[in-house]
C-alpha cells in the first residue's frame, strides 16, 4: 500500500473509531468513571485488514480523539493503551480466524491492563478491578466478536472480486 493510501485508511478508521467510541460510549457511562463502547471493533478491523502499524495508529489516534470529544483529556494513557491494542491485533493480519480472535482479545486485555495500572492509583483497587472487568468483557470481548466476522466477510468479498 502506498503511503498516501495508508494515511487515508488511518484517517478513515480513526474517525470511525472516534465516532463508535464517543457516540456509543455516551450511552454506556461507567459508575467507576470512563465509558464502555464498541470503538475497539473499528481498531480491530483496521488492524486485521491492514496490519500492526495501521492498527496501532488507528487505536492511538481514534481513541484519543474520542476522549477529547467526550471530555476525558486527562487520559493520556489512551494513546499507549489503544495503540498497543491495535498493534497486537494487527499481528493477526492474514492469519487463521482463531488466531485473529486470540490476538484481538489479547490486545484488548493489554489495553485493559494498561488502564488498570493507572486506575488503581487514581480510583483505588476496587473500582480499578470493576473497570478492568468491564474493559475485558464489556468492551474487548464484544468488539472481538464484532470485528472478526466483519473482517472474514470483507476478505471473502474481496477474494471474490479478483
Amino acid at each position: 500500500m502506498r503511503v498516501s493510501e495508508e494515511i487515508a485508511v488511518i484517517a478513515i478508521f480513526s474517525a470511525l473509531t472516534a465516532v463508535l467510541t464517543a457516540y456509543v460510549g455516551s450511552f454506556f457511562p461507567s459508575p467507576t468513571g470512563g465509558y464502555t463502547h464498541i470503538g475497539d471493533s473499528a481498531i480491530f478491523i483496521a488492524a486485521l485488514l491492514f496490519g500492526p502499524r495501521v492498527g496501532g495508529l488507528v487505536g492511538a489516534i481514534g481513541s484519543t480523539v474520542a476522549d477529547l470529544v467526550v471530555g476525558y483529556p486527562r487520559w493520556y494513557v489512551t494513546i499507549v493503551a489503544h495503540g498497543l491494542e491495535g498493534f497486537i491485533a494487527g499481528m493477526g493480519r492474514k492469519r487463521r480466524v482463531y488466531i485473529q480472535g486470540i490476538l484481538c482479545f489479547l490486545g484488548g486485555v493489554v489495553m485493559a491492563l494498561t488502564y488498570f495500572s493507572v486506575n488503581v492509583f487514581i480510583k483505588g483497587l476496587g473500582p480499578a478491578l470493576a473497570s478492568l472487568f468491564r474493559d475485558v468483557f464489556g468492551q474487548t470481548l464484544v468488539s472481538t466478536v464484532i470485528a472478526v466476522p466483519v473482517v472474514g466477510a470483507t476478505e471473502y468479498a474481496l477474494r471474490g472480486r479478483k
